[in-house]
């Protein structure tokens, strides 16, 4: 059995989803508990690769610490979840092809739970990850070839 680089993905990540309504779309109104933005650095064995960043089809890369973004958690039916601070519109998610993370409105947002230094998609069911620094992109996705991010917020 061979392990294969996921496929590029292409477009945006507002691509890889559909609107079903307006009101789905919204963000909740009333936060139940909202935290102070920070910068996520990663780290693979205890070694910084970078920090959490974007490009511009809003899906998260490993980039270096002035190109990271800023990112709020805030817990909302008791669920952890972040979002762009820059952009408050656009939540940390994690698509269905490959499980890419990207920013996406409140009708896709994606829980996440954080232990220590481990953020792990509710999604998914797996910790952020990696393919490889020639890739870039980052993952929520435990399978074969995938490396384990863990993280600090800064």
């Amino acid at each position: 059995m061979s392990i294969s680089e996921p496929e590029v993905v292409s477009g945006s990540f507002a691509d890889q989803f559909e609107a079903t309504s307006e009101e789905a779309s919204a963000a909740p109104e009333a936060l139940a508990s909202a935290g102070t933005s920070q910068k996520m650095e990663l780290f693979v064995n205890g070694a910084s690769i970078g920090w959490l960043g974007e490009n511009s089809g809003e899906w998260c890369v490993v980039a270096a610490q002035e190109a990271a973004v800023s990112i709020e958690p805030y817990v909302w039916k008791n669920v952890l979840y972040y979002r762009n601070a820059n952009s408050t519109s656009r939540y940390l998610s994690v698509s269905d092809n490959s499980h890419y993370v990207g920013f996406y409105n409140w009708m896709n947002a994606r829980g996440w739970t954080l232990s220590g230094n481990v953020l792990t998609s509710l999604y998914t069911n797996a910790q952020l990850s990696f393919w490889s620094s020639e890739n870039g992109y980052v993952y929520a996705n435990s399978g074969s070839g995938y490396t384990p991010l863990t993280v600090a917020f800064r």
